[in-house]
């Protein structure tokens, strides 16, 4: 079946929805995304993913146009509509079209509700290559824990290790690593899982906390704490997370080979362990 996409009440292929140049959206990138995977046409962890959503929304002064119960709603009838098996979920909220272009917050606004379904070969996992990166300066703006529509700088420091030769790039601020463009990091040492803590610098990532969660409850060690770059280039293992990738190794950074450069042990215990987690609710 076509791609389907809801914009504010009406059901169209994506193609065909408009919206207006006068959106805030459009003019100033004022919104929040989120990108929710569909396994058996099931949304996965929806209610995480819905909780970020309100506060990020919050956070940017936007009033969630939808309680969780009617987002819920329309993402199973945007799920049913598209026929999608394995598939990703991408809703957007907007602070709406506005009289004339502003920086000051209109009165009253009707926020924009986008929600699409496309495809996700990703999610298939039929092929897992370790990820070649490196590590660029971390340029973004201080509040990364807004899952904001403003992805300029991402864009830019993406396509900067793409021309590079990489895949990805690790960022890093006054000397510790935050996370990828798109993703969140993890180091292994000695057998002990660490991530950077949950801070402004970073997205409060949905499968970083989800990876967490299984390793603690399965007796693996695992800290949050600051990662130096040091730190970074003398671990055994690295992996990302995120609701694309799930877990995924890093094989080769800064031209650095890790481990066989095929993805480490803790990496692999994690990756099962998160596909039973996987299997078992959907």
């Amino acid at each position: 079946m076509p791609p389907i996409s809801y914009l504010n009440g009406t059901w169209q292929p994506p193609e065909e929805a408009r919206v207006p140049i006068l959106d805030r959206g459009f003019l100033f990138g004022d919104g929040i995304y989120e990108v929710i995977p569909v396994y058996n046409s099931q949304a996965f962890t929806l209610p995480r993913h819905l909780t970020r959503l309100n506060h990020c929304l919050k956070e940017i002064g936007i009033a969630n146009p939808m309680t969780d119960a009617a987002w819920e709603a329309i993402v199973n009838e945007a799920i049913a509509r598209s026929g999608e098996i394995t598939a990703f979920i991408y809703l957007q909220v907007t602070r709406g079209v506005v009289a004339k272009r502003d920086h000051q917050y209109p009165k009253n606004p009707a926020p924009t509700v986008l929600v699409m379904v496309y495809e996700a070969p990703i999610l298939e996992r039929r092929e897992i290559v370790p990820l070649k990166m490196i590590t660029l300066d971390d340029f973004r703006w201080a509040r990364g824990h807004i899952k904001t529509v403003s992805l300029i700088a991402a864009g830019m420091l993406k396509n900067e290790a793409l021309a590079r030769g990489a895949d990805d790039a690790i960022l890093v601020k006054d000397g510790r690593i935050t996370e990828a463009t798109s993703s969140n990091v993890f180091i292994a040492k000695k057998g002990v899982l660490a991530t950077p803590p949950k801070s402004n610098r970073l997205l409060h990532g949905i499968t970083r906390d989800l990876v967490l969660e299984l390793a603690r409850g399965h007796g693996l060690p695992a800290e949050e704490r600051e990662i130096t770059t040091e730190q970074l280039a003398d671990a055994d293992e690295i992996f990302i997370s995120s609701s694309g990738y799930e877990t995924w190794p890093v094989g080769v950074l800064n031209g650095q080979v890790f481990g066989s450069g095929e993805g480490g042990r803790l990496w692999r215990q994690l990756d099962r362990l998160f596909q039973r987690f996987k299997s078992e609710r959907n």
